[in-house]
């Protein structure tokens, strides 16, 4: 049995992706598992299942006395730290700062005497950061510059820290008397709409976020809501969170439909009851989207503005993700926001697909939307593009990046990846492999450079200079837009957490950081040489497969 403390001290939404680790961790039998955050995101936190204990920071309280000038700051610093004395006083297996924030960190610091080991972003002593693993580095130093994130966050998170994703079991709390009239008012308009409560798909929709970059344009949901009232076998219904401001708008929509839509307005604890009796959830970036993927509703996602769906896209099996296609994406909150190509047409096409039973068929899209369906395999939750406009050499990037965290850190490969790359076209594939074989090359000739004068330097100590330019040299392809770029990254963390006092001790260090990138740029070059093979045999197939039509 182990006792470990959770820190999450961001936004709603990432408190309930919390949820899956929780359900993962709980998996082995015994485990008590803490969660740390903000007193305002408590409320999130309440419905999260297999929790044992619940810890808050009221922040707004020592905001308030760190600005007061009456009061020294003293008194907002003997405030955090009264408010964590229950937590320093126990003794805890782990702690993990699923923040990953500098206030996180600081926190972890503060708490690593009452713990035999701490996962994420931590300080020393000397207030140097702390790595514990590749998958940190990879989390904390390499996902944030990639252009497309190859992993989702909930995944690494679980890498990071050494469990097993489980999908199966609950992971919110929910009230039994609220699921029971949940359950009853969803079949009564399922039966008012198709006079049978089997046949009618209900469709929630979720109007609002808090950030007006992400919500989907008021034309686009009354366009949308007019074609979904069209089709017999489907029902919209608008979701709400219990304020004056989404009652407004809300009402402002319903207008243009004489009063006819059905408006479900919930708190948080009741719509999780409301989210397990519907057939899809069509939503833009929300907490609402979030709970869903706990409770195993599917989702259309409407991704807009800087929502990072990438990294924290839609998590359950089969849901889609519609989006401008994503090299015209801005995934900086700070960035400047283009208007969006998706209609109400593109969402309605992805609805019906999403329904259909086979799927076989590519809804058709507005130039430059993409429709992504979520899968599963051995790293996790996987994006591949269901129909529309795609950057084939992006997605291939971006794919077979994935691929090599796969080998670089769990030594197996994904077969699905391989043919998501195919299916993009072997010529668009042989020209990927191609310019990266040069990338890698480049960066080969630069590593093998920079090893050469490490050990001239320390033969003659006036070798250092041209070891620190090839090193720096090396060092520079962690800006390039390649597959290299990880583990050179990687690379460039590990030498800068180097501590050792002598130059003959850095050096040592160095060289074994060298050869290791050099393995890992060879399994780059191993995964390239496969899905080289695959290409080949694919060429054939449809070589032998033209003969066979062209003989019929």
């Amino acid at each position: 049995m182990k006792n470990i403390l959770i820190i999450n001290l961001r936004r709603l939404g990432d408190v309930y992706t919390t949820g899956h680790l929780i359900n993962s961790i709980n998996t082995t039998e015994g485990n008590n598992v803490a969660l740390l955050t903000y007193k305002e995101s408590a409320k999130a936190a309440k419905n999260l299942k297999n929790l044992s204990k619940l810890y808050t920071i009221d922040r707004k309280e020592i905001i308030t006395l760190k600005n007061n000038k009456l009061f020294s700051d003293g008194f907002a610093l003997e405030q955090l730290f009264n408010q964590l004395q229950e937590i320093k006083d126990q003794q805890w297996d782990e702690i993990i700062n699923y923040s990953n924030d500098i206030v996180g960190a600081y926190l972890c610091s503060y708490l690593r005497a009452s713990t035999q080991k701490v996962v994420g972003v931590h300080f020393n002593n000397e207030r140097n950061v702390v790595t514990g693993s590749d998958w940190e580095i990879l989390f904390n130093d390499v996902l944030p510059i990639v252009k497309y994130s190859p992993i989702h966050f909930v995944d690494c998170y679980h890498k990071m820290i050494g469990v097993e994703v489980s999908r199966e079991g609950e992971k919110l709390i929910t009230n039994s008397s609220h699921n029971a009239v949940a359950f009853s008012n969803m079949n009564t308009i399922r039966r008012g709409q198709a006079g049978s409560e089997n046949t009618a798909k209900i469709i929630g929709i979720q109007l609002k976020t808090a950030d007006l970059s992400k919500d989907i344009p008021e034309n686009t949901l009354v366009q949308l809501i007019g074609e979904i009232r069209k089709n017999s076998e489907l029902v919209p219904v608008i979701l709400i969170a219990p304020t004056a401001d989404e009652r407004r708008y809300a009402a402002e929509i319903n207008e243009k439909f004489e009063n006819d839509l059905v408006i479900i307005e919930a708190d948080l604890e009741a719509v999780a009851s409301v989210l397990m009796n519907i057939d899809l959830l069509l939503t833009p970036d929300t907490a609402i989207k979030h709970m869903a993927d706990l409770t195993e509703t599917p989702v259309l996602e409407i991704s807009l503005g800087h929502s990072p769906f990438l990294k924290q896209g839609s998590y359950s099996e089969g849901s889609l993700i519609l989006t401008d296609i994503i090299t015209d994406r801005i995934f900086t909150k700070s960035g400047e926001q283009t208007v969006s190509n998706i209609t109400a047409q593109d969402i309605m096409a992805s609805i019906l697909f999403h329904f259909s039973k086979t799927q076989s068929i590519r809804p058709r899209l507005t130039d430059n939307v993409t429709l992504y369906k979520c899968s599963f395999d051995k790293l996790g939750a996987r994006y591949s593009v269901a129909a529309g406009t795609v950057d084939s050499q992006t997605e291939i990037h971006r794919l077979m990046s994935r691929q090599f965290i796969n080998v670089a850190f769990d030594q197996q490969e994904s077969v699905e990846i391989y043919d998501d790359v195919i299916d993009f076209g072997t010529t668009a594939a042989s020209s990927w492999s191609t310019l990266e074989k040069s990338n890698v090359t480049n960066v080969m000739k630069d590593l093998l450079g920079t090893l050469r004068s490490l050990l001239q330097s320390l033969e003659n100590r006036k070798s250092s200079r041209d070891f620190v330019l090839n090193l720096g040299k090396l060092i520079s392809h962690s800006d390039d837009n390649s597959i290299v770029q990880i583990p050179v990254t990687m690379f460039k963390t590990k030498i800068e957490g180097i501590n050792a006092k002598t130059f003959e001790e850095n050096a040592k260090e160095v060289e074994l950081l060298l050869y290791d990138l050099k393995t890992d740029i060879q399994k780059i070059l191993l995964c390239i040489k496969n899905l080289e093979d695959k290409v080949s045999s694919q060429k054939k197939a449809d070589f032998i497969g033209k003969g066979t039509e062209a003989n019929s």
